[in-house]
């Protein structure tokens, strides 16, 4: 596991059941994580707004990547690339069938809705 030590390195020890490194993520180590990822996908690269518009309409409800295409008046191929960062960076997670898979906000995006509302004002 990785504990911090008086300096800012982390220092490795073995996971008592595997004997394998493992890393040690502290919920505040997860939160900085999503709110870099939410900067990052929303107002650090293009294509920014439009995948705000996608988080709004999910944030509706389900839907699958032909829907948003036609809600939003974006080509097919442009919504399944911002799906596939979304669900990259843990903002949307598929449903189990390929054909007409729905998309859904994750938990871990839903946690941090108030990082979302205050990045995609600046994008607005």
């Amino acid at each position: 596991m990785y504990h911090e030590n008086q300096g800012s390195e982390l220092e490795r020890t073995p996971d008592a059941e595997t004997d394998v490194e493992t890393p040690f993520v502290t919920p505040s180590d997860r939160t900085n994580s999503m709110e870099k990822a939410l900067w990052y996908l929303f107002a650090g690269s293009r294509g920014g707004a439009n995948r705000v518009r996608i988080v709004r309409e999910l944030a509706d409800r389900p839907r699958n990547a032909n829907e948003l295409a036609d809600e939003l008046d974006l080509n097919y191929n442009t919504i399944d690339h911002h799906l596939d960062m979304l669900e990259d960076h843990n903002v949307v997670e598929p449903s189990e069938h390929d054909y007409g898979k729905l998309y859904f906000l994750t938990d871990q995006f839903e946690q941090h809705q108030e990082t979302f509302e205050t990045i995609s004002e600046e994008v607005s």
